[in-house]
């Protein structure tokens, strides 16, 4: 099954995998997402939503006294007056000019009553991944463990608030696995403006034949990075074009779509961010050129999707052709991933039902507690979106 035919796919043996890949505890190991990201299919599906009247439950984070973790991906949380159970998004189709029959001498009378309706694109997201975990804490085990109530409460602490880590580092791990597909789906729809190789277009420029590996050189690096860094500048300001140029269109008609500033997500790799501080920017301008220069939301992230891999993606990503269909995706494995820009909307995730129940067992004299998670993770290719590789 998947998630675009509306089901909740179990998602927990991905997820440990993707986990263990971006801990550093394996290397990188190709991942097929295609049944667990949605991808906002043209064709409407119909079914019964089992989570639609259950209400989400929060555990109070006054509980959690140790070092919190955060996602380093928050930025693609979306709300639920977003990315409610189902949603369906609705686009509006390019329609060509016509000839004004006011200014055709010989032009039969027009008939006035004569109609051209907007044609629209209908774009459905479904289904959930879904997993939980869950944490026992013995009242016997307590007592011999601490010495006094505060101590019990300090164990308490760590025990949940460690818990609570590794769900949100679960959280991060598969919104991180989101971009990863976004990265796999453009690489695999090959649009030659959506995919940017630019060491190939260096190199064209100046006659140079530069590699990923000379390009470090000290003698080449400047000059390339500084124009590497104008590229990323210049396809931001491409983006603010109400243009059909840097996503999937369908195969019948034209979506123009524009990109402002605000709406643009920039994520980086962190070694190309940090080298450029380093090695170019301390050195020739000013460093708030970045910052200055480059308005949209930046990302730096250490790693696409493995920590011993850091700047390679291989999935078998999600997305739609131009019928709206999915299509039945190749495994993708994308190397030397410099950064991607992308409109906000073109992925997210939003967060259906998260919980946690206990009960007390009376036998074993525990406390059991069950976290349930339901999310939504989604890619839509006919946002905008740029890849950059250099290659």
């Amino acid at each position: 099954m998947s998630v675009n035919a509306m089901s909740f796919e179990q998602a927990a043996t991905v997820l440990n995998s993707l986990y263990q890949q971006a801990t550093g505890e394996v290397g990188l190991t190709p991942t097929n997402l295609s049944d667990y990201i949605s991808v906002g299919l043209k064709t409407l599906q119909a079914g019964y939503d089992p989570l639609a009247i259950g209400i989400s439950q929060m555990v109070s984070r006054t509980i959690y006294s140790i070092r919190n973790y955060e996602s380093k991906l928050r930025v693609l949380q979306r709300s639920n007056e977003e990315y409610g159970a189902i949603v369906r998004k609705i686009t509006p189709l390019a329609q060509d000019f016509i000839d004004d029959d006011v200014w055709h001498a010989n032009t039969p009378t027009p008939n006035p009553f004569a109609a051209r309706l907007p044609q629209l694109w209908q774009s459905n997201f479904y289904g959930f991944d879904v997993w939980e975990s869950d944490v026992a804490i013995t009242r016997a085990a307590l007592k011999n463990a601490v010495m006094d109530p505060g101590e019990m409460g300090r164990l308490l602490d760590l025990v949940l608030g460690n818990k609570a880590n590794e769900l949100e580092q679960g959280r991060e791990t598969w919104e991180r696995a989101t971009l990863a597909n976004l990265i796999g789906a453009i690489y695999a729809m090959n649009n030659t403006n959506q995919v940017r190789h630019l060491l190939t277009e260096y190199n064209s420029e100046t006659g140079l034949s530069l590699t990923s590996t000379t390009v470090y050189d000290p003698a080449n690096y400047p000059g390339f990075i500084k124009w590497a860094y104008a590229q990323i500048g210049r396809a931001s300001d491409l983006l603010t074009e109400r243009t059909s140029a840097f996503h999937l269109n369908p195969t019948s008609s034209t979506i123009l779509r524009h990109t402002p500033k605000r709406d643009q997500l920039i994520f980086v790799w962190s070694k190309i961010l940090h080298d450029m501080d380093a090695r170019v920017l301390s050195d020739t301008f000013n460093t708030d050129m970045v910052t200055n220069e480059v308005k949209p939301y930046t990302a730096s992230l250490n790693f696409w999707q493995s920590l011993s891999t850091p700047d390679t993606v291989s999935v078998t990503p999600a997305y739609i052709d131009g019928s709206g269909a999915q299509v039945t995706a190749s495994a993708q494995v994308v190397s030397d991933v410099f950064a991607i820009i992308c409109d906000r909307d073109a992925l997210g995730t939003h967060y259906h039902d998260q919980s946690v129940d206990s009960i007390w067992d009376p036998r074993q004299k525990r406390y059991n507690y069950w976290y349930h998670e339901a999310r939504r993770y989604w890619c839509d290719v006919t946002e905008n979106a740029i890849l950059f590789l250099l290659d």
